[in-house]
């Protein structure tokens, strides 16, 4: 399961789809609202990316 990985204190990469469209992205979980079914990251310039949960295709 993916949320192993979102437990760890390293940077993750993640291939999500928005608007039709796949995107990857690398950070660091910074919140997990399960409630909303958001993940929200940081990347390396600090900048906040949110992610809906149920467009995530692949972590690693």
């Amino acid at each position: 399961m993916f949320l192993k990985k979102l437990t760890q204190n390293s940077p993750i990469t993640i291939d999500y789809y928005k608007n039709g469209d796949i995107k990857t992205c690398k950070g660091l979980v910074y919140r997990l609202d399960l409630n909303e079914q958001i993940l929200s990251l940081k990347d390396e310039k600090q900048k906040a990316i949110s992610i809906r949960l149920s467009g995530i295709k692949q972590i690693y």
